[in-house]
Parts: C-alpha cells; sequence; structure tokens
C-alpha cells in the first residue's frame, strides 16, 4: 500500500497501491462509507466506488453490488478505534 487516506467526517476513503504485475499503481476512492451493525454482525457499506482501471469497476459494480461487505469479528475493535 503506498497511501491511504480516511475522511471519518466526509466519509470518504481514498487508497493507492502497486499490485504484483501491475506496471502503474491503482487508485481506489470511495465516496461514501457507512458502518451498519445487523443482528449482532457489522458491515461496511460503501458507494461510488471508483478505480483507475475500467475492468475492476466493472468487477466491483458485478461483485459487490450492495456494497456490503461484513467486519469479521477479529478486526472490529481496530474498525471502532480508526473511526
Amino acid at each position: 500500500m503506498i497511501n491511504f487516506r480516511l475522511d471519518s467526517e466526509k466519509k470518504v476513503i481514498q487508497v493507492e497501491m502497486m499490485l504484483k504485475g501491475e506496471a502503474d499503481t491503482i487508485k481506489f476512492q470511495v465516496g461514501k462509507y457507512e458502518i451498519i451493525e445487523e443482528e449482532e454482525k457489522v458491515f461496511i457499506k460503501v458507494s461510488e466506488i471508483v478505480t483507475n482501471r475500467e475492468w475492476m469497476n466493472v468487477a466491483i459494480s458485478n461483485f459487490l453490488p450492495e456494497g456490503k461487505v461484513e467486519v469479521p469479528a477479529k478486526y472490529r475493535k481496530a474498525l471502532d478505534i480508526a473511526l
């Protein structure tokens, strides 16, 4: 990971990373996120995800249509501290 920015007031995340086999860095921007608790589970719901790779934009829209990912229990405390 080259760069990580999280703005908890605006609920925006920006990540820049270099993946093995890639010639250039990959940039992700989450235009909005929220933390959701449902039935004793915690989720991060993200929207407005944009990358600088068209194929990733397509994959995200196909495989993460709801934009909701469960946070494993072992990371919940770290999530509370970070946000």
